[in-house]
């Protein structure tokens, strides 16, 4: 079996760390990644959520979603102000122990499978849990994945916490298993419709600024309103406003209760929705799909703002022939038309805060993919104001179609994408290709600035980039060293940590040579003592044999000596003289 794995593994590069891959149990669909650096707000925290399994029980691999939580030790919903500061070797003041813990939350989805899922947190967040939308089936569900372990070990060790994920993904113990299912809470669930297929989704909150009237104060604060979109196999986005309709009691088991109210449907895709992103406002919604586009809708009433048609074509060279026309062929067999290639737009992102720049990235099923820049026109007489006074977030939406700027298309990939994601700051664009490669790419540069060939066996089934800006640190990276960039997972049971870092920033210390002489035996000290003075003589000899011979055989050592008589004459005088 060793050899055999050898030669499996002979054609694959090498990772090198501080990139790594891990070996899971079953294979992955869906990928999410929510992180958020300790503030006085929140404490830290970093939770990675993925989803897959067999698709049934005939297989023997489950559907399932793991959720990995790093937090800090301190988390009691109340900020960091308790944190102890971390000395210069990145541990805590004194023996405070480990400043984090890690554990792992398994989370069963019975015959269905999960095929997306997302992690957010609200900004004002009582319950001091992570919210992980997930879409299996035709249905959405929302769980609650507290920040701190239900069973009271926070105070374990990392290494502990390490082994028990690992025996958790594995099987494990049967009753562990159950607790850690227990720690996932089910908030709330909804059917999106009958055959709808529910594959990716997002969430997003909503100020809005109440009307001032002479009945309301002038400086009331907006109203925050949550909304979750789901993109669907059948090209429909279903829009949700998620509303607390209890608080937490012993009946609904010591935690509030949620509901899903349905806003609209946008529809206008009339393939498989691809990826969903929300206006950075909240007031829009990006989507894309495998029809060759990409479109923006309102978020309170579905209403189609605009249509961005993506290409896969180089802009420097000549346009793709237009496909014949089916009215003017001779033959009707559909088998003998030619039809124009699939564009399949994998992702798509607002790439600033204003939500002025786009990015989407398409490719076909052969060929290479093409990442493109738009920019939004709203013209200034087709602006809709909001009530005076409001924030820009509190604006109406737009019900007037959007025009788009096309700023630059350019080849991002020599291969097709199968999923891409961009990192929290907008600088970063992490595509993963159908041959298995990772790749990211800078947006300011335009170019991949680190790829990872080849490192899953299958396509690469989802991506996560980087929450949060690189300059922040997530719980546990001061300590390890290595800020990851993006996380990757495949139907290859392997699930992937990449970062453009070449070394970690922690230098290992090596021990210090030891200055002490080693301890000498006592026949060692008796055999030296025996040796000692006739080694000096015979030093002292030496000495005096060398002076002596340069002093009288000066002559015959010289090289005309040495050659013409080929130290016959050097030879004589050290016998006869010295």
């Amino acid at each position: 079996n060793n050899n055999i794995n050898n030669n499996n593994n002979m054609g694959k590069p090498k990772i090198r760390p501080p990139s790594q891959v891990d070996p899971l149990t079953f294979p992955v669909f869906g990928l999410t990644w929510y992180g958020a650096p300790s503030s006085l707000k929140n404490d830290g925290c970093s939770v990675i959520a993925y989803c897959g399994g067999g698709g049934s029980a005939k297989t023997g691999v489950g559907n399932k979603i793991i959720v990995t939580v790093t937090a800090d030790n301190n988390n009691s919903g109340g900020g960091n102000s308790s944190q102890p500061e971390a000395d210069d070797n990145g541990g805590g003041v004194g023996d405070v122990g480990p400043t984090f813990t890690t554990r792992q939350i398994e989370i069963s989805t019975g015959e269905a499978l999960c095929f997306g899922v997302h992690a957010f947190r609200p900004y004002n967040d009582p319950l001091n849990m992570v919210r992980l939308l997930a879409c299996v089936g035709d249905e959405i569900l929302l769980y609650g994945i507290p920040l701190v372990s239900s069973g009271g070990d926070e105070s374990t060790s990392n290494n502990d916490n390490n082994n028990n994920n690992n025996s958790a993904e594995g099987g494990g113990d049967s009753d562990n298993n159950n607790n850690r299912k227990e720690e996932a809470i089910l908030l709330a669930k909804t059917n999106v419709g009958k055959g709808y297929g529910a594959g990716v989704a997002t969430y997003s909150p909503l100020y809005k600024q109440s009307t001032v009237t002479l009945n309301r104060p002038a400086f009331e604060p907006p109203t925050e309103l949550h909304y979750v979109a789901v993109g669907c196999e059948n090209g429909i986005i279903v829009t949700y406003q998620l509303n607390q309709i209890s608080n937490a009691t012993t009946a609904t088991g010591g935690h509030p209760q949620f509901e899903f109210s349905k806003v609209a449907e946008c529809q206008g895709h009339t393939k498989s929705i691809c990826a969903v992103n929300f206006h950075p406002r909240g007031t829009q919604l990006l989507s894309s799909a495998k029809d060759g586009t990409a479109r923006i809708f309102s978020t309170e009433t579905g209403t189609e703002l605009g249509v961005l048609k993506c290409e896969i074509h180089d802009p420097k060279g000549p346009p793709p022939p237009a496909p014949p026309d089916p009215s003017t062929m001779k033959t009707k067999d559909p088998r003998m038309m030619k039809r124009a290639p699939q564009i399949l737009v994998r992702g798509c992102a607002y790439g600033d805060m204003e939500g002025k720049i786009i990015y989407t990235v398409a490719s076909g099923k052969r060929g290479p993919a093409y990442l493109t820049r738009w920019r939004t026109l709203v013209p200034l007489n087709q602006a809709t104001a909001g009530p005076p006074g409001a924030p820009p977030s509190a604006a109406s939406p737009t019900t007037t179609a959007l025009s788009f700027e096309q700023q630059f298309r350019s080849q991002c990939s020599p291969v097709p994408v199968s999923a891409t994601t961009l990192s929290a700051d907008g600088t970063l664009l992490t595509l993963g290709s159908v041959e298995g490669s990772i790749s990211l790419y800078d947006l300011e540069k335009r170019r991949v600035v680190k790829q990872f060939a080849e490192v899953h066996d299958l396509p690469v089934t989802c991506v996560a980039s980087r929450p949060v800006p690189n300059v922040l640190l997530m719980p546990g990276e001061l300590e390890g060293g290595v800020n990851f960039d993006a996380v990757s997972a495949s139907a290859d049971n392997r699930f992937g940590r990449w970062t453009v870092q070449k070394k970690s920033r922690i230098k290992i210390q090596k021990p210090p040579r030891s200055s002490a002489v080693r301890k000498k035996s006592v026949l060692e000290v008796y055999l030296w003592q025996l040796v000692r003075v006739p080694l000096y003589l015979m030093m002292l000899l030496a000495i005096v044999a060398v002076r002596d011979t340069m002093d009288i055989c000066k002559e015959e050592f010289g090289l005309s000596a040495l050659v013409m008589d080929v130290g016959a004459s050097a030879g004589h005088c050290l016998y006869r003289e010295v």
